[in-house]
């Protein structure tokens, strides 16, 4: 391997990573032939993609070249000296053809982008094996689209192109939690997910959501008060409908059930107010339920979740609690629509947060609260075939009184 060869080579490669994206951005044909066409290839081609909660992001790209002979090791020591002698000449070639694929974002995002801060070095790495690694970073400004405190990111490089020598890493900030993915990564790391090629991403693609872990995850800030105003309502409404399922006051003195308890009138009505809320004159009192707490709506349907307003994680902590605490993941997924593969990477993500947790039944992934009392489940849950009944918890779960 000489000399001009490998410097024919870097050019090349750089040309090539600059249309791949550009391609991409502009909507136009995806770039092909990725480095084919190099005089000489690299061994792998690493791009890693650090975005930040602005939705700037700092790039890492990697061209390694592994150094088999003493020729190769030659040459790659005769460029390395090259870089460090005419810094200049390598970043400015590089930072001009990223600032052009900058540019053709822009125009496909309607976002400022700027290409700042463009560094190389080129040195050797064991990895075990000996590697030539010439490596280019610089900061790309609005790479990522904001919307609230959510990240919105892959616009920028719609459409790209990895051949099989390459990969595409994107991170995010630190105390963010992953959205939605797609296409689907080849791997899920804690704060990343990785694409290794060959990805001929379709329009549309990739795209990566994530925002930060909390209580309003990934609501937008116009979402915010929309969501309160919707609260405020709902607690109207359960106001309301509590106040009217409360049944009518006894015209004359008390009855057996106010002489069973012993309490006095609340109001000079012949009936307690715990007594009156928890009567009913087309059920009799069933056990368990003596203590007369009207506090709960008489109703069986669990409360709704609304994806519009809430983020992945917070659909399926609701969706579990209205279930009485524990639910079957493979009923999660049916009752929110989802793939399996997502709502596995949901769930992954609130059991490591100690948000949720789960075991084994047979081949069935049980679900549960961090609070959920076996023993306290009257048994609702079975209705679904997903909970009660079952297996070490069929003893209590099956028992009407929760005794």
């Amino acid at each position: 391997m000489q000399r001009a060869p490998i410097l024919l080579a870097v050019i090349a490669l750089l040309g090539a990573v600059g249309l791949a994206l550009s391609a991409g951005g502009a909507g136009a044909v995806p770039f092909e032939g990725g480095f084919a066409q190099m005089d000489v290839e690299p061994d792998d081609v690493s791009m890693e993609v650090a975005v930040q909660p602005d939705g700037d992001a700092r790039w890492t790209v990697e061209y390694r070249i592994r150094l088999g002979t003493d020729e190769e090791e030659r040459a790659f020591e005769q460029l390395r000296v090259d870089v460090e002698n005419d810094t200049e000449a390598y970043t400015t070639r590089f930072r001009d053809r990223m600032a052009s694929t900058a540019e053709t974002a822009e125009t496909a995002t309607g976002r400022n982008m700027t290409v700042s801060n463009a560094t190389v070095t080129a040195e050797r790495r064991e990895l075990p094996q000996a590697y030539g690694v010439l490596t280019y970073r610089f900061e790309w400004t609005n790479f990522a689209a904001v919307d609230g405190d959510r990240l919105r990111v892959g616009d920028a490089v719609d459409g790209l192109f990895l051949d099989d020598s390459s990969s595409l890493i994107v991170s995010w900030p630190e105390g963010y939690r992953l959205g939605e993915t797609t296409p689907e990564p080849s791997e899920v790391r804690e704060r990343s997910v990785v694409w290794n090629g060959p990805v001929d991403f379709s329009a549309g693609q990739p795209r990566i959501s994530v925002a930060p872990a909390g209580p309003l995850s990934g609501v937008p800030t116009a979402g915010v008060a929309a969501l309160f105003g919707a609260l405020v309502v709902a607690g109207a409404a359960v106001a309301y409908r509590r106040r009217d399922a409360e049944p009518a006051a006894p015209a004359g003195g008390g009855d057996a059930e106010t002489e069973a308890t012993g309490d006095a009138p609340a109001d000079g009505s012949g009936a307690p107010k715990s007594a009156a809320a928890a009567s009913d004159s087309t059920a009799e009192p069933t056990a368990g339920d003596d203590d007369g707490d009207a506090s709960e709506p008489d109703s069986d349907e669990p409360r709704p979740v609304d994806g519009d307003l809430l983020s992945n994680e917070e659909q399926v902590l609701r969706l579990i609690e209205s279930e009485g605490g524990r639910m079957k993941q493979k009923q999660v997924a049916e009752r929110l629509d989802w793939t399996a593969a997502k709502t596995s990477q949901v769930v992954t993500g609130l059991r490591d947060e100690g948000d949720l947790d789960g075991f084994r039944l047979g081949r069935e992934n049980v679900l549960s609260l961090p609070d959920y009392d076996p023993e306290g489940d009257a048994g609702g849950a079975d209705e679904d075939g997903g909970n009660g009944g079952e297996g070490e918890d069929a003893g209590t779960e099956g028992d009407p009184t929760g005794d």
